[in-house]
């Protein structure tokens, strides 16, 4: 059996959010976190590359 595993969500379980909704410990924004469930395996990818970019502050 092949069965693909999903993209697992990259939360760190720090959720402490900054002035822009943006979560501290694993960088998506509050409607990423949200969505995420739902999101394709390409947009979770997506996401997950972007994070290594972003800069957030408390």
């Amino acid at each position: 059996m092949n069965e693909k595993q999903p993209i697992q969500s990259p939360c760190v379980n720090i959720c402490k959010y900054n002035k822009n909704n943006h979560c501290v410990g694993c960088k998506r924004h509050s409607n990423e976190i949200t969505n995420w469930i739902n999101y394709s395996d390409s947009m979770r990818k997506a996401i997950i590359k972007d994070l290594k970019s972003r800069n957030i502050d408390e």
